[in-house]
């Protein structure tokens, strides 16, 4: 379930995090890291889990957030 559009390596993520696997998603502003953790968060809440995302940063937060609404 991928309600934002997302490319090959983003969805690879999205299939890791969906198989339960732990890592870290870091990249350089603008390639899609907001994009991809909506679609973790909101796949994973499809699924009935739960979801801890943090970021050191609030206005990421505010970004997956209103992806999210």
């Amino acid at each position: 379930y991928c309600p934002v559009s997302a490319d090959s390596s983003q969805l690879a993520a999205i299939h890791a995090a969906a198989e339960g696997r732990t890592f870290v998603l870091e990249g350089p502003p603008g390639t899609g890291k907001s994009q991809t953790i909506t679609n973790i968060i909101a796949h994973t809440l499809a699924m009935g889990r739960t979801v801890l995302f943090v970021s050191e940063k609030i206005a990421a937060l505010g970004v997956v957030h209103s992806r999210l609404e």
